[in-house]
């Protein structure tokens, strides 16, 4: 087990308006979980503090019941083959998993990994599925890379048992270099009100919105861009209408790039007055401690105050990050199919 403390400064609004700054001091535990993979780890699916799904590389799917002590390898559709870089999770029971690359199929199991059903097949060996959300428990969506100059988004509204691609009359034109980027099946976030959000890069950073995921929008935003392995790789939602991407390039990853973030519900964004240390495929929040925790290649930053500061808590190589809800742990994996909770908590 790694601690590290840090001092990380943020401003409250005391009862008479006047701004006054409080010291946070926060302790981080990194707790190493036995994991049953050395697969990499890329989707990621947290219900709560006990049930938890972890997918990646070569059909795997793993998880777990009682909070991440012991891991269970699910059975896998296509002879473990298939890249799932996306998962969502209804219950210890019900899941979807999304495979990335050709072929490009969607999976729901009832009964937890024993058998899985085909809900969704695009045999073209263009096509690449990104990731996958849902804003409850029967409206969903899943993004795709342009396929013959058009975006694939996906949609359903009974809990995934079927997809119906959105009339491409609906999405925005593509840029002639842009897609979404699988690095941890997070380019999707549903904030406060209901509305998806995607990310994309290219030769520039767009962020689609839609309310009910038939009829989308793009918006330019100020993330880095500019090639094809540049722009947002995740994005995620307060709950308070705060909504923050980070992403950089994952060929340069021990450059520093700034992160967006809208205070408005995706009406407008800008970039954050810190900088992360390197490219991030990830980003979450807490609700609990108010707090956002974005990694990647070359570590781990925590920003108490939407970005204003980002610090440095650990060096950890990881693919993907969760929060548990109504927590201040989250569950992290990586390439090598390592696991770890990392665990946040103010001291006195």
């Amino acid at each position: 087990m790694k601690f590290i403390s840090i001092l990380l400064f943020f401003c409250i609004i005391s009862c008479n308006k006047k701004q006054a700054k409080k010291e946070l001091q926060l302790k981080v535990e990194f707790i190493p979980l036995v994991s049953p993979t050395t697969k990499s780890l890329r989707g990621i699916s947290v219900l709560d503090a006990s049930t938890m799904y972890i997918s990646g590389a070569g059909g795997t799917i793993i998880k777990t019941t009682d909070g991440g002590k012991n891991w269970v390898t699910l059975n896998a559709p296509d002879n473990d083959s298939l890249d799932y870089r996306s998962i969502h999770a209804f219950s210890k029971n019900t899941a979807i998993i999304v495979s990335a690359g050709f072929p490009a199929r969607v999976y729901k199991t009832s009964n937890s990994g024993e058998s899985w059903k085909l809900v969704y097949e695009n045999n073209d060996s263009a096509a690449f599925l990104n990731s996958i959300a849902f804003k409850n428990e029967k409206e969903g969506i899943i993004m795709g890379d342009q396929l013959k100059g058009r975006h694939i988004i996906l949609r359903t509204g009974n809990s995934g048992e079927n997809w119906k691609r959105i009339d491409t009359i609906d999405v925005p034109t593509p840029l002639k270099i842009e897609n979404a980027f699988a690095a941890s099946g997070s380019c999707i976030a549903v904030s406060k009100t209901g509305r998806y959000f995607i990310g994309f890069g290219g030769e520039h950073t767009r962020i689609f919105s839609s309310v009910n995921g038939y009829k989308w929008k793009a918006k330019t935003t100020p993330m880095f861009h500019g090639s094809a392995s540049s722009g947002i790789y995740s994005i995620a939602a307060s709950g308070k209408g705060h909504i923050m991407a980070v992403g950089g390039d994952y060929t340069t990853p021990d450059s520093s790039y700034f992160p967006i973030i809208s205070f408005n519900d995706g009406k407008s964004w800008s970039t954050t007055k810190g900088k992360v240390s390197g490219y991030r495929s990830v980003v979450d929040y807490s609700e609990k401690l108010n707090c956002w925790l974005t990694g990647g290649k070359n570590g781990i930053e925590l920003s108490v105050d939407h970005g204003e500061n980002w610090s440095k808590v650990s060096n950890h190589n990881i693919n993907t990050l969760q929060f548990i809800p109504n927590s201040s742990n989250a569950l992290a994996g990586n390439a090598k199919g390592e696991l770890f909770i990392i665990a946040l908590a103010t001291e006195n």
